[in-house]
This record gives C-alpha cells, structure tokens and sequence, in this order.
C-alpha cells in the first residue's frame, strides 16, 4: 500500500472518530425532554406552571371560552391542544389584546413570555 493511501485512510478514520465523538456530545449534552401528557379526551388543555404542572383543565377544556376567570384567569404557564383545531389564546377576555397561535396536536410546556400568565380567553381560529 503505498504512503499516501495509508495517510489518506489515517485521516478519513479519525474524521470519523472525530465526528462521532462530537455527535456524542451533543446527545449527551441534549437537555431532557417534557413529554406532553396523553390526553384521554379531545379538548384544549392548561395548566399554571411549566411542564404540565398543576392542571386547571386536567381532562380537557371546551374548545372555546371568553373568559377563563378562575385559577386560569392570567396564571397559563402551560397549554395543550388535542383537538384537529387551531386554536388561538388571548391576552384579555372576549378575544383581545394580544395572539398566541397553537395548531392541532401542539403542546407547548412553557408559553413564551410576552403570553406566560396573559392568557384569558381562547377559541378556534
């Protein structure tokens, strides 16, 4: 075999080790995933805190609502959508202020922050 071969099979073997140590650092430093909950029930689903924690509608919501009021009322810090609908979230009660967009199927574990604690209304849009 000649000089250049084994140089070039030395260098394309340690590129591979090179790039599967790499690819193994990434996945090992890959934060943990928050598994959405498997909703029995079709419906919207919201929760006050980050990741699926304390449910203020553990078994599904009504699709449409103007005014959550109650424990939901500017407390959603989590949200699910198990319906075929896209739904929208509100700022303010009777479908204002702001807009926060989620598709069919979405769950989000933690709302982004211009709509964390906003939410007080939400229906199919």
């Amino acid at each position: 075999m000649s000089l250049l071969r084994k140089t070039a099979q030395r260098l394309a073997a340690a590129g591979a080790v090179g790039a599967l140590a790499v690819s193994a650092g990434l996945v090992m430093n890959a934060p943990p995933a928050t598994a959405a909950p498997a909703p029995a029930l079709a419906g919207v689903f919201i929760y006050a805190n980050p990741n699926y924690s304390i449910p203020v509608y553990p078994s599904g919501a009504p699709v449409q609502v103007a005014n959550l009021g109650g424990p939901a009322q500017d407390s959603t810090s989590s949200i699910g959508n198990s319906t075929d609908l896209r739904m929208c979230f509100y700022e303010h009660g009777n479908y204002g202020g702001l807009e926060f967009r989620i598709g069919p199927g979405e769950w989000w574990a933690t709302l982004p922050g211009w709509i964390n604690d906003r939410i007080s209304s939400y229906r199919p849009c």
